[in-house]
């Protein structure tokens, strides 16, 4: 017989460490490049990792996965503003 309900929680899955990757180097991206291909690999790198965001913190559980998601909702601020400033300088 099988049971399926001792699931051990993580404290993060695979994905969302992904996601967090991919904000990580697109923030660093464009805080250093302004301009040219190295800025819009970048700001598709950090698009992907929004798109992630969305997907993979869905329904974050428990305290540690919420505060995941909160540090990368302030990931995804700052992504957006460095696009801003990318994109207006």
């Amino acid at each position: 017989m099988t049971h399926t309900g001792d699931e051990t929680r993580r404290l993060a899955t695979r994905g969302q460490v992904v996601v967090l990757g991919l904000l990580s180097a697109g923030i660093a991206m464009l805080a250093k490049w302004h301009e040219g291909p190295v800025f819009w690999c970048g700001a598709l790198l950090g698009i992907a990792g929004i798109g992630g965001y969305f997907v993979q913190f869905d329904t974050p559980r428990g305290a540690g996965q919420w505060l995941l998601a909160a540090v990368g909702f302030c990931m995804v601020f700052m992504f957006g503003l460095q696009l801003l400033i990318g994109v207006f300088s």
